[in-house]
């Protein structure tokens, strides 16, 4: 067992990062940004079952004194899931106002926890990166948000080993499953519920959808190559990889049964746009003895549950 610091567990794939662990024999302590009544929503369900699984700690900003005392009393591992990103998906994003929120305190807390025995420290990274996604040496990245994410986890490559830490990266491509918000599959269950077609706006893409839960496995593998003493260990889980409209098509199959619902899907002419078409990781994450028919029964389980509530009608 380890003692594992993990932010951003509030978070959709934070919350199956958390559970992963815990499942793997480890004791996690999320620090959290908030108080806990400042959680409403989806985000306050992922809170509570957060802490079925983790000690929670509440208004523990990311290299705050509070944040800083909880590494001082001793930690393994640094799992850094956690970032700092408004309006991420905005061709105006700020990238330098980004790298410096998501830079603030880094080393600071990367000697911390050093001091306090953490062998190694984990950031989450994103297929939108330079050089990641199957891009390769010398890629840009695909977005300011994508450059953005890459300044930052360069800053972290150098900070962990001058703190005396190994360096892990994770680098999360499209998860989706029980307790997400917003995402593409998001808009295709609203339409599903309302009696319409799912549109898809960019059917050529090809891009990794992972269930959360493989996801999550595969970060708990990573941390555990790091605990065993590997000083430089990447983790670039893929899920289904295919195009858009393709992956529309397999969600309509599996929640057709699943829903009594029609589950039509319409692909819309593939507009313009500056992404390259193909963005995935490249490391299989899918085992042959997966249990893929309880996935798709409790993701579908968790939407008819969100449209009878009301709550599917939040905006994509």
């Amino acid at each position: 067992m380890a003692r594992i610091l993990l932010t951003g567990a509030s978070s959709f794939s934070g919350l199956w990062i958390a559970e992963a662990l815990a499942a793997a024999g480890h004791e996690v302590t999320a620090p959290l940004k908030r108080q806990e009544a400042d959680y409403s929503g989806l985000r306050a369900e992922r809170v509570v079952r957060l802490k079925r699984s983790a000690d929670a700690v509440f208004d523990a900003p990311f290299g705050s004194a509070r944040f800083l005392d909880l590494a001082a009393r001793g930690v393994d591992l640094l799992a850094h899931h956690a970032a700092d990103i408004p309006n991420y998906r905005s061709a105006d994003y700020d990238v330098m106002a980004g790298v410096a929120r998501n830079t603030e305190g880094l080393e600071a807390v990367f000697r911390a926890c050093a001091r306090a025995g953490a062998r190694a420290a984990v950031v989450t990274g994103t297929t939108f990166e330079a050089g990641e996604g199957g891009g390769g040496a010398g890629d840009l990245a695909v977005s300011p948000y994508g450059l953005s994410k890459t300044l930052t986890n360069e800053a972290a490559r150098h900070f962990a080993p001058w703190s005396g830490l190994g360096f892990g990266k994770f680098v999360v491509a499209a998860p989706f499953g029980v307790l997400e918000e917003g995402r593409f599959a998001w808009s295709l269950f609203q339409a599903w519920f309302d009696g319409r077609p799912g549109q898809v706006r960019t059917p050529r893409y090809v891009r990794d959808n992972i269930p959360a839960p493989l996801l999550a496995a595969a970060y708990a593998g990573l941390t555990a190559r790091l605990l065993d003493g590997a000083g430089t260990a990447f983790g670039r889980p893929a899920g289904f990889i295919g195009t858009q409209a393709a992956f529309a098509e397999r969600l309509a199959a599996e929640m057709r049964p699943r829903l009594g619902l029609p589950c039509e899907v319409e692909s819309l002419p593939q507009p313009e746009l500056a992404e390259p078409e193909r963005r995935v990781n490249s490391d299989p994450a899918i085992p042959p003895d997966w249990d893929a028919a309880a996935f798709w029964d409790d993701y579908a389980a968790y939407y008819r549950r969100l449209a009878e509530t009301g709550r599917l009608a939040a905006p994509a």
